[in-house]
This record gives C-alpha cells, sequence and structure tokens, in this order.
C-alpha cells in the first residue's frame, strides 16, 4: 500500500510542481497546482491514516480521493490521467477497513429469589382427624 500511496503522491507532486515554471506549452499540459497540492495532502492523510492503524478512516479518505481525482479527470492532462486513476483505484481498493473486536460486558443476572417455604396446608388442632371421637 505505501508503494501505491507514493507512486500517487510523486506523480501528483510531480504533476504539480511543473505547472509553476511557466515554460509549458499547450501540447505540454501540466496538472493545476492547486489539484496536485490538494490531492497530495488528501493522500498524505489517507498514509498517516493507515500508519496510524485507522483503516477505517484511510479507507474512506482513499475512496473520497480516488471519487475526487475521477470527478476532475478532465483538468489532468492526458498523459497522466490513466496513471493516476490507477493509482487511486488501486489504493483505495487495497484499504480494508477493519472493525477491531469489541468486548461487550454482560452483567451477571440477579440471583433468583429464594423459594416460598412450603406451608403445611393441613393443620392438626388438638382433638381433630386422629382416629375419630374421643368423647
Amino acid at each position: 500500500m505505501t508503494r501505491i500511496l507514493s507512486v500517487v503522491v510523486v506523480a501528483l507532486v510531480a504533476a504539480g510542481c511543473g505547472s509553476s515554471m511557466g515554460s509549458h506549452t499547450q501540447a505540454d499540459p501540466v496538472l493545476p497546482r492547486a489539484l496536485a497540492q490538494a490531492w497530495s495532502e488528501r493522500a498524505s492523510a489517507v498514509a498517516t491514516a493507515a500508519a496510524a492503524g485507522d483503516s477505517c478512516r484511510a479507507s474512506q479518505l482513499a475512496s473520497s480521493l480516488r471519487d475526487e481525482i475521477i470527478a476532475d479527470e478532465s483538468r489532468v492532462p492526458a498523459r497522466l490521467q490513466k496513471p493516476l486513476v490507477q493509482g487511486a483505484n488501486a489504493l483505495a481498493d487495497r484499504i480494508t477497513c477493519v472493525t477491531p473486536p469489541q468486548t461487550v460486558t454482560v452483567p451477571p443476572a440477579p440471583p433468583k429469589p429464594p423459594k416460598p417455604k412450603h406451608e403445611d396446608h393441613h393443620h392438626h388442632e388438638p382433638g381433630h382427624g386422629e382416629g375419630g371421637d374421643q368423647g
């Protein structure tokens, strides 16, 4: 991934730096410096997020950069369009958002209430029920 990112950044910077020289003719168009600088900064942000282990942020930034490059492709000199778009596609496709597993703590179930004591519903009163009449 670092290699692809480097290629994209180098292509952007090289193309953008040339635009300030003023010696280019219409036959030798260059990438507008503002685009080169903006895309270079965005590519660096992708690298920073990836280096920090934030693959989801890096993926989001790389996809956004790719979309922006494709949207502004008409402003890119023809000789740079293919390698720039290919590099941006490769970069965005290589970064996969990996969400770290989250540990969920489940509180223990509350203890069950004690069973009510079984009451003897057959109360024995003196003189009743055991052996008939006593009297």
